[in-house]
């Protein structure tokens, strides 16, 4: 399913893709789900399991689809925010918050009307569906 430019900037400004990304790093960091090797005995010698375990833990970050996915979402939105004036910020950042309110106290807060809030919306949503920064990521 592709996402659109509503799904993008809702999970951004409500801080879901943050909230996932830190989860993700969690729990790849602290799950225990690795095997025992040396199921055989013996004894390994001259390893330092404490670095080796914490390089594995960094690479398995690194090396993880969703963290790549979540970072480049995240990196995608934030980029284009910076190609937006001060007036489109806080109109995304006001209709897309966790707690929104309709479009006359949005547009009050904007010194705008509401309705030309709402084609202000729209064409910013147009603009980044159509952006060089609105592709997938490649893995």
């Amino acid at each position: 399913m592709a996402e659109t430019a509503e799904q993008y900037f809702k999970c951004y400004y409500t801080g879901k893709w943050e909230h996932d990304l830190a989860w993700r790093i969690h729990d790849l960091k602290y799950s225990h789900s690795t095997q025992d090797e040396n199921v055989g005995g013996g004894r390994v010698k001259n390893v330092n399991t404490t670095l080796n375990s914490t390089i594995a833990k960094i690479a398995a970050v690194e090396d993880d689809k969703i963290v790549r996915e979540l970072r480049h979402k995240i990196e995608t939105v934030k980029n284009y925010e910076l190609t937006l004036d001060h007036y489109h910020v806080e109109l995304l950042k006001l209709r897309y918050a966790k707690k929104r309110h309709t479009w006359i106290n949005d547009s009050n807060r904007l010194y705008k009307s509401a309705r030309q809030c709402q084609k202000d919306l729209k064409a910013i949503k147009k603009d980044f569906t159509e952006s060089v920064l609105f592709q997938p990521v490649e893995n």
